[in-house]
């Protein structure tokens, strides 16, 4: 047998569904709170007992709904976060579950059957207050009794869905999306689909490639990627995907890996740009100038997406990825890839997806969506390059954007390997949330149902500066007239010219 016949890996072999659907944040639908299902619900219970189970709060009702698959098994009046401290809306999971809490933020106030959703403090909680509006510091208070019950329900790792109104699962019918596949990775496998380099370990099945020195580094990373699946394919957790725009913090390491591909020797594909990415660079450009291609456009000693683009033209590799892929196990990444989203300036919106073993094939997955409310600012369409008619109701059908998201066979191929019941794809513009962190998280969505309301333009009044009243010179007042003073006999004579000693004669 040769080489790539030890390395085969066999999984049932399935045909992917078609069609398409949309399930959205629905109009409120007032429904009865209970604790447990009806005989109706068991009945279908019992007859898919590995379905899926998820929990999704609507904050306008102030309900949360559990699901198994798309049967409600249990409902129950909720109280989210109050103003100036509300309950994120968005795709969660459960990190980390005690049936005895007490809060690290607010006076150890006690958290009995607390639900982790995120480290930064949401989680879901029994609380001896739940009214029927918003009264939390962002948690998702549980009355007592059914706060219990739902920790007996859930495990680490279900899905917890907040939403700003009603949501639900609907089923979906794609043939992108994935299926259990029989398939033979070590023909597939590449040094384009591996990622970045990792140190060379002669372990495992790498003395299976014994037409390849254990020095070759393609062979040892081939080794550890099969060693690394295969023990995740054995554990049979579900998966996690995750479907994103092309993240800016990528582009370095992007070029990287493009350059060393073309013999510019970048150094370790790290993500930083050093002395080595930017010599490399300087040297592409330099090789570039001296050929027809340099007359086409010239290039600056930048890294930018200009750049990328350039170095992929070189390689013959045709565009620059739009999107981006990231699958987990555990809490933990497996392996991520670039891959392509057409139409790139139309939103992808926010979609959980989630599969299930079918009701009507045996071996086939079937899969469910739910579509949640996703509104961009200005500044984030710009960042995100998209443009959104926000008056439209920002939802965009599950089964229109997988038809726009186009997987290399290769990544596909190791994904078809792993997936089972359970196992869920997230598909957001935003890409990490702040609180997906490296390790210990699955992928965490938070959304914006609503934009910030408007702020009414106010005309600015220039304010007067108080200045002391100017002083005004006051005129010097003129002499008061003097009455004339009445003239006798001998003051007229002499106006009259008449002489003293004419006077004195007379």
């Amino acid at each position: 047998m040769n080489v790539k016949g030890r390395l085969l890996f066999t999984a049932g072999f399935i045909l992917s569904a078609s069609g398409s659907a949309m399930a959205s944040e629905k109009p409120l639908d007032p429904m009865a709170a209970t604790d447990s299902p009806s005989k109706a619900v068991q009945a279908a219970l019992e007859a898919d007992q590995e379905a899926p189970l998820q929990i999704i709060v609507s904050r306008k009702d102030q309900r949360l709904r559990v699901y198994r698959g798309q049967e409600i098994i249990a409902t129950s009046r909720v109280s989210t976060g109050k103003a100036g401290h509300s309950t994120p809306t968005g795709i969660f999971s459960i990190l980390e579950k005690r049936r005895q809490h007490y809060s690290n933020i607010y006076d150890s106030a006690p958290m009995p059957y607390m639900q982790r959703l995120t480290w930064s403090g949401i989680a879901l909680h029994e609380s001896g207050s739940v009214p029927n509006y918003p009264a939390s510091h962002g948690c998702v208070r549980l009355p007592r009794g059914f706060a219990s019950k739902l920790f007996s329900m859930t495990e680490r790792g279900a899905h917890v869905v907040i939403a700003n109104r009603e949501a639900e699962p609907e089923l979906i019918r794609s043939d992108r999306l994935f299926q259990p596949e029989d398939v033979q990775l070590a023909n597939k496998l590449t040094e384009l689909s591996l990622g970045p380099g990792q140190p060379i370990k002669g372990h495992g099945k790498i003395a299976l490639l014994d037409d390849r020195p254990s020095e070759d580094p393609l062979a040892a990373k081939v080794s550890m990627r099969l060693n690394l699946l295969d023990q995740v394919k054995r554990d049979n957790s579900p998966i996690r995907v995750f479907i994103t725009r092309q993240p800016r913090g990528n582009l370095v390491r992007e070029v990287q890996v493009a350059l060393n591909e073309l013999g510019f020797d970048a150094g370790e594909p790290d993500g930083l740009a050093g002395k080595a990415t930017y010599g490399a660079v300087r040297a592409f450009i330099k090789s570039r100038n001296d050929s027809i291609e340099g007359d086409d456009k010239p290039l600056k000693a930048v890294i930018d997406k200009t750049l990328l683009t350039a170095l992929y033209h070189a390689a013959g590799k045709g565009e620059v990825p739009t999107g981006h892929i990231y699958v987990r196990s555990r809490f933990k990444p497996l392996f991520d890839a670039p891959i392509m989203i057409k139409n790139p300036q139309a939103p992808l919106g926010a979609h959980l997806l989630t599969a299930t073993h079918s009701r009507t094939e045996s071996g086939k997955l079937d899969w469910l969506a739910v579509n949640l409310t996703d509104r961009y600012n200005e500044t984030m369409q710009t960042r995100l390059g998209v443009t959104q008619d926000t008056d439209k109701g920002a939802l965009i059908a599950s089964s229109d954007v997988l038809d726009r998201i186009e997987i290399p066979e290769e990544v596909r191929a190791q994904i078809d390997l792993l997936v089972n019941s359970g196992s869920s794809i997230t598909i957001s513009d935003r890409g990490f949330s702040r609180e997906t962190t490296p390790v210990g998280t699955d992928f965490i969505v938070l959304t914006k149902p609503n934009l910030p309301a408007a702020q009414p333009v106010r005309n600015k009044v220039a304010k007067k500066k108080l200045t002391k009243p100017r002083k005004i010179a006051r005129k010097k007042a003129e002499p008061a007239q003097k009455a004339p003073k009445k003239k006798g006999l001998f003051s007229m004579l002499i106006n009259r010219g008449v002489s003293l000693t004419e006077i004195k004669t007379r």
